[in-house]
């Protein structure tokens, strides 16, 4: 009799303890393995690599294009008879009539609400860098009327120079060619050359204070 219930308490010891013992092992693994793949994935959305990724970004954007052997040459003129003859070498442009070292085109339309909006913008920076830059407005794939133009650059106090020439439309197809982009391609598209060489270019709206940036960089070169 004492011998089974000896044997009794045993057998209840041998479940509870391993019972225990198996509550720890299953609550513990998971914790751990947990607690592992939160500190891989703080590590992954660090805030330098946030910032390598923006970098890279930005980058791409302003990769200079693969050589393309297109040239021509084309006369710009605006409304008040001012022109300018600009030629396009595969990357490279120069305008025969300046000798400011930094060149900005932008392409752009009256009916292109981003053109607009980028227009004070652009005013700020031709203001701000008259003495070192050439600011090239070129009006394209644009049908509006001499009289309504005068009336629109005067309402936006357009400061700078303002292609409206017959060649406008074929003078940007070439440099968009030459950035190898699509024939429809998006506007505002603004490019920036220094000495005559490619810089980088801008497609669509993008903050003034990154054009800005660039041709901070692009001075600071010059002086090298």
């Amino acid at each position: 009799m004492h011998k089974l219930n000896a044997l009794f308490i045993a057998l209840i010891l041998f479940l509870i303890l391993g019972c225990e013992n198996k509550n720890t092992s299953t609550d513990t693994i998971p914790m751990e393995n947990t607690t592992e793949v939160l500190q891989q994935n703080t590590h992954g959305s660090s805030d330098t690599d946030r910032f390598k990724i923006q970098s890279n970004t930005h980058i791409k954007h302003t990769d200079t294009p693969s050589s393309i052997h297109l040239s021509d040459t084309f006369t710009l003129s605006d409304i008040k008879g001012t022109s300018y003859t600009a030629t396009v070498s595969n990357r490279k442009m120069t305008f025969k009539e300046t000798k400011k070292a930094i060149v900005l085109v932008t392409f752009f339309s009256t009916w292109c609400i981003p053109c607009v909006h980028d227009i004070p913008y652009m005013n700020d920076l031709h203001k701000k860098y008259n003495k070192n830059i050439l600011l090239v407005g070129v009006l394209v794939h644009d049908s509006i009327a001499e009289e309504q133009l005068h009336s629109f650059l005067a309402k936006h106090l357009v400061s700078y120079f303002v292609s409206t020439s017959k060649e406008n439309n074929d003078f940007a197809s070439l440099v968009a060619k030459t950035l190898r982009l699509p024939k429809d391609f998006s506007i505002p598209l603004t490019v920036m050359y220094v000495e005559g060489e490619y810089f980088t270019h801008y497609e669509g709206c993008v903050p003034v204070e990154m054009i800005d940036y660039d041709i901070q960089q692009a001075l600071e070169m010059l002086k090298k």
